[in-house]
């Protein structure tokens, strides 16, 4: 499928009214959480990233050293990958796709899975400046189990 055909039919499909586009980057919110569609000409491919957001004050790198096990063979992200963007220092999750390999049903169904993760890890990031607020320290929230993601639910 086309880059724009697939855009189209996802924001009729999910009734997305603010679809912008601009230099091959596509934005739209999905539960107020901005999720970007990358389109890469030459290579025929899509990316589809969320922002998790900027890391936590984490003085022995817990948050991080999370990120990095979640991300070895993609084990806790459901294929996604887990990345610090170097111009903002955010930290984001990813995927990337060839067009040839979509279908609408297809991408509509990874942008969901996609969306979970993004959530997902904003969750634990948010658990862990609870839990830094609470103790007066670096610590993980209870509970905190980085390498079992959450069931993917379509957006």
């Amino acid at each position: 499928m086309e880059y724009n055909e697939l855009i189209q039919g996802f924001a009729d499909r999910y009734g997305i009214q603010d679809v912008s586009t601009a230099e091959g980057v596509t934005t739209f919110e999905i539960d107020g959480m901005p999720v970007s569609l990358i389109h890469d000409e030459t290579a025929s491919s899509v990316t589809v990233y969320g922002e998790i957001g900027f890391p936590p004050p984490d003085a022995d790198g817990s948050f991080g050293s999370a990120m990095l096990k979640a991300n070895h063979l993609l084990a806790g992200t459901g294929g996604s990958v887990l990345c610090q963007n170097p111009e903002t220092g955010a930290f984001a999750v990813f995927r990337n796709f060839s067009l040839a390999e979509l279908d609408l049903n297809a991408f509509c169904a990874e942008v969901g899975k996609l969306v979970d993760q993004t959530e997902y890890w904003r969750k634990i990031k948010d658990g862990f400046l609870q839990a830094e607020d609470e103790v007066g320290g670096t610590a993980a929230p209870a509970g905190f189990e980085p390498l079992e993601p959450s069931a993917f639910l379509l957006v």
